[in-house]
């Protein structure tokens, strides 16, 4: 039952007020590689004083520190009901400590000021790579990204949805599969303020192609190495191009966004193109 969970806060002097550790019985089930912490060193005060501690594992006398910069791989916390002399210290973000364990809501902030949130699983928590509000994709190459669809009340052209991305520590991001897509338009549906966000890349070859197919191109996404290769351009579901201006012939269409309302939601445009209300944006996963 849960009135049998134990949840200590630990607030230590001379830090910042709102950050606490909460004690639970459990363990890590999987997760990065820890560092080991010698036992005649206070584990609890170790992953405090340390900003880049998210959490502390002290189990058997054996202390191990998992550090936010080095969660590549998810970070699974298994909860048990009793002591068995394994202990996990969560570091949070709290405004006050919680009544009861379902009460916890685990948020961790970066020394950057970013929140990452734990989630609850059936068995206890899992750490979530991705910001608050970012969507994890895993690409082709073994990158792993997080992508945020970004609204902009005004138009913009691709050069100011850029710096819009940046200003949220990330890029313009390409485009890579068919679930990214669906994503993507699932975004744009539910923040409704415009039916076409710009995306990352640049068509570098046989530009002036009217009606052109995906084998006719090649693309530059410029965007941090997260998207490589243009097979996306050879879905039938999603791409539709035409590498040219229809109405203005001549004017070739070598950037692309992401569409709804349309039955081919990969578009390409003008490159300074502006009727655009949004920017899909992402940042890798180290």
């Amino acid at each position: 039952m849960n009135s049998r969970i134990v949840i200590l806060c630990l607030l230590l002097p001379h830090v910042m007020p709102v950050t606490k550790l909460i004690k639970i019985y459990g363990k890590v089930e999987s997760g990065p590689i820890p560092t080991p912490i010698d036992s005649e060193t206070d584990c609890v005060n170790s992953c405090y004083m340390d900003s880049d501690c998210l959490l502390a594992h002290d189990a058997n006398d054996q202390c191990s520190l998992y550090s936010f910069s080095a969660t590549t791989t998810e970070l699974k916390v298994m909860r048990s009901w009793k002591d068995t002399g394994s202990l996990v210290y969560f570091k949070v973000s709290l405004s006050q400590c919680p009544a009861s364990f379902n009460d916890v809501d685990l948020t961790f902030t970066s020394e950057t000021g970013e929140n990452y949130n734990w989630k609850k699983t059936e068995y206890g928590f899992s750490f979530a790579r991705c910001r608050d509000g970012w969507k994890e994709f895993d690409r082709s190459s073994g990158v792993s990204v997080c992508m945020m669809a970004v609204s902009i009340p005004e138009y913009v052209s691709k050069t100011l949805a850029q710096e819009k991305c940046e200003s949220l520590n990330s890029t313009l991001i390409g485009l890579e599969t068919e679930e990214e897509a669906e994503w993507m338009l699932d975004e744009i549906i539910r923040l409704g303020n415009s039916k076409r966000y710009w995306l990352a890349g640049e068509r570098i070859t046989n530009s002036g192609i009217f009606n052109c197919t995906s084998t006719d191109f090649n693309v530059n996404w410029d965007d941090d190495g997260m998207t490589t290769g243009s097979n996306i351009m050879n879905n039938p579901k999603i791409a539709g191009l035409s590498c040219m201006d229809k109405q203005t012939k001549g004017n070739t269409e070598n950037c692309f966004t992401i569409n709804y309302g349309v039955s081919l939601s990969l578009n390409d445009v003008g490159c300074t193109y502006s009727r655009v209300n949004g920017a899909m944006c992402g940042y890798k996963l180290y």
